[in-house]
């Protein structure tokens, strides 16, 4: 019995030590509501919700997007500042969640909102300044000056939001072949070849042109590398694209768009369950919802479920490491709203629990050594 009662401990012990995580948000820190230090370190329990602030930066300008590297020793943040804007490299300390700034560089481009990164390279969507940038990664956290600059030009359909390029992500391909990057103010998606060696990484390849006025903002690969899943901000669509090759063909498009909602909107993040049986997307302003689609055979979508975030602005979102958490980063209520995820049907519950952050904007799980 007492082995028994041992092996029964042993397992309830490793299921809790599973269910702790790391989060890590990236925020806007100008908003004149409350007070935001940058970027935020938090311990989570995954099955009680429980959470614990580890660490906090200060004085980091506008870290809105942040990704980790391959590795996870290190955190790539960007700094939304218009013609200062900056992009700042971290080494994490696993036990204490500190944050140990090793360097931060200049962007050729106003206001970054989104970096990817692998052993080689740091890469760089700059909003504002329509235009990607390319540094490479040093020993220790450290990075180049910019080694490679492409700036885009011209305008767009919609006067108000088009008046320009506005390169909103770049995103691998999942073989690492290709990097794809969506032209919010252009309405199209450039396709680069990717020479992770080389002096000059990016050779562009291809364009696709989205639907005028639609602004591609962000993009979710299957594995496969076959499908792209596109959501467009400005008109409220959702794309399901083919890519073979390098080159990109239009196989369906979705209204994200409730009855009720029809003017006030800016769809903002989108991500494939790790399963990739459904995919999520948050919709802002007058919508302040997100949407449950489920993947069907062929690739294509059909809408399952759509319901509110129960807080304004939702930005981008994650789902936990256990597959059954959807955490919502809503900005406008300072607040990081927590739902259930059902594995089987891909439906969404909330919780009614919550993360309080000053204008969260980012959210990103580490796992170290996952």
């Amino acid at each position: 019995m007492k082995i028994w009662n041992s092996f029964i401990f042993s397992i309830l012990f490793m299921a809790s030590l599973s269910a702790q995580n790391t989060i890590i948000v990236g925020t806007y820190t100008n908003s004149e509501k409350c007070s935001s230090g940058g970027i935020y370190v938090f311990d989570f329990d995954e099955n009680t919700f429980k959470y614990n602030l580890k660490y906090h930066t200060d004085n980091i300008i506008n870290p809105s997007f942040v990704s980790l590297s391959p590795d996870k020793n290190y955190l790539f943040s960007v700094n939304e500042n218009g013609d200062k804007s900056t992009v700042t490299s971290f080494s994490i300390d696993e036990k204490t969640g500190m944050l140990i700034k090793k360097d931060e560089k200049k962007t050729k481009g106003e206001d970054p909102c989104f970096l990817i990164s692998d052993d080689n390279n740091v890469i760089v969507a700059n909003y504002s300044g329509g235009s990607i940038n390319v540094f490479k990664r040093l020993e220790n956290g450290k990075l180049s000056d910019i080694i490679q600059n492409i700036k885009f030009e011209g305008a767009g359909f919609n006067p108000k939001r088009q008046e320009k390029s506005h390169i909103h992500q770049v995103q691998f391909t999942p073989d690492h072949q290709f990097i794809l990057a969506t032209d919010l103010g252009l309405d199209k998606i450039y396709v680069f070849r990717y020479n992770q060696n080389g002096d000059q990484p990016l050779e562009k390849v291809s364009e696709f042109d989205a639907k005028k006025g639609s602004g591609p903002r962000h993009i979710a690969f299957d594995k496969s590398g076959k499908l792209i899943y596109l959501v467009q901000e400005l008109s409220g669509d959702l794309s399901v694209l083919s890519f073979n090759e390098g080159k990109i063909e239009l196989i369906q498009e979705e209204t994200l768009l409730s009855r009720k909602v029809r003017f006030n909107f800016r769809v903002a993040d989108i991500h494939l369950s790790n399963n990739e049986k459904f995919l999520y997307v948050t919709n802002r302003d007058d919508a302040d919802d997100i949407s449950t689609f489920k993947i069907l055979k062929d690739g294509k979508v059909k809408k399952i479920q759509q319901i509110k975030t129960t807080g304004r602005n939702p930005r981008n979102f994650a789902i936990s490491p256990n597959n059954k958490l959807v955490l919502i980063a809503n900005q406008d209520t300072n607040r990081i709203n927590i739902f259930n995820r059902d594995i089987e049907s891909g439906e969404l519950t909330p919780t009614k629990k919550s993360i309080p952050v000053c204008a969260p904007v980012n959210v990103v799980f580490y796992e170290k050594g996952k």
